[in-house]
């Protein structure tokens, strides 16, 4: 396998996906004008979306042979990058191959989707490959089809991607696009065949605090704690903070205990309360019955957890063609100056090219892959080579 990730700054969609195929092709190393498929993440703020959105990119990269998405910061290589189109472009060399399954209107037979993509998933997890998905936000839905999932997957799970993000005039506009069309509430499925993979979850935050029970929620709120109104933990928490800006709570997000082994399972970034301080509302899914603590995360900690990972990626695998990165945005924010060098670290790390993104959300099994999770705050760090 042979990959190649390059961005441009360009403020106009065609003339970036112009500017990152000449890059392709000035590339001495990569000895051909052709690839096999195209994975960009590019910036809602940028290029705004219109109806030409689908017909661009395939005119450009090639009808079935691309997935797009929204990213408000981007990986590229080393760098990390803002406002921008990034784009990997990957050419296989051996027995690789890939297919794409789209999801449109999650909400629609709701059922028999679980079922089908389970299916999808059940039989690709048999055979040599991984499963990249790539989900829009879907109004805080796709956590919640992440968790109906992950009682019909059997075997090992081999599942990783992020939700798209996109934060504009205080509403989510995160998309995901194929030759299909535009995915507003839904994800795609890129499985790349006939490769080896090992992953990395990291998040590196510090427990503090007692032990607290979720006795009343709904999908992504919060609305009772110990079976009190979990106004009584907010008015505390918020008392002599800033108003207004949900941001500085991303450096305390909860850790959702797990109840068989006692260790932390899952982190959840706020996302909103209202001013009556009644119920609390996620980025992922939380259910009655879930303990949790508080964390506090310090950036020369998140830095190192993300390091670990990354080195144990490498060890694992010991040869790495193509390095992905799955990042909260939460993380990003608390990570502050050094939220650069992580990405750097991996690309170092692995010494080869490094895609990915800071998302809304991670995906990607527990670290014994039996079971499939919806993830906050953490940086998935994934890296593959071609069989």
């Amino acid at each position: 396998m042979i990959a190649r990730v390059y961005y441009s700054k360009v403020p106009v969609l065609k003339f970036a996906l112009e500017d990152v195929i000449r890059q392709l092709e000035e590339d001495i190393f990569y000895k051909s004008k052709d690839f096999d498929l195209a994975i960009v993440a590019f910036s809602p703020e940028v290029y705004p979306i219109d109806g030409r959105t689908v017909e661009t990119f395939n005119e450009y990269l090639g009808n079935k042979k691309w997935i797009a998405f929204h990213s408000v910061t981007s990986f590229a290589n080393d760098k990390t990058v803002k406002e921008a189109l990034v784009t990997l472009f990957l050419k296989f060399h051996k027995n690789g191959g890939f297919s794409i399954l789209t999801v449109k209107d999650l909400d629609k037979n709701y059922e028999k989707r679980l079922n089908e993509i389970a299916e999808y998933v059940n039989f690709y997890s048999k055979i040599k490959g991984i499963n990249l998905m790539f989900a829009s936000y879907s109004e805080g839905k796709i956590g919640l089809f992440i968790e109906d999932l992950n009682p019909l997957l059997e075997g090992t799970v081999n599942i990783l991607g992020g939700v798209a993000s996109g934060l504009i005039n205080n509403g989510v506009i995160a998309n995901v696009y194929t030759s299909e069309g535009e995915i507003k509430n839904g994800f795609a499925i890129l499985t790349l065949k006939n490769v080896e993979f090992s992953f990395g979850l990291a998040h590196g935050l510090k427990i503090v605090g007692p032990i607290y029970r979720i006795t009343k929620a709904i999908n992504n709120r919060i609305y009772e704690v110990n079976g009190e109104p979990v106004r009584n933990i907010m008015e505390k928490l918020i008392k002599g903070l800033p108003k207004g800006d949900m941001k500085i709570f991303w450096y305390s997000p909860i850790v959702i205990l797990d109840e068989r082994e006692g260790i932390v399972s899952i982190v959840r970034d706020f996302k909103s309360f209202p001013d009556d301080l009644s119920y609390v509302e996620f980025w992922g899914p939380v259910k009655e019955g879930w303990s949790f603590r508080f964390s506090f995360g310090l950036k020369e900690e998140l830095l190192y957890a993300g390091t670990k990972e990354a080195l144990k990626v490498q060890k694992s695998l010991e040869k790495v063609e193509l390095g992905f990165n799955f990042s909260c945005m939460g993380r990003q924010y608390a990570l502050e100056d050094l939220h650069s060098e992580e990405a750097r670290r991996y690309a170092s790390i692995f010494n080869a090219p490094l895609f990915g993104f800071f998302t809304l959300g991670e995906i990607a099994p527990d670290k014994y892959r039996k079971h499939l999770k919806f993830y906050n705050q953490t940086s998935v760090v994934v890296g593959v080579r071609e069989l």
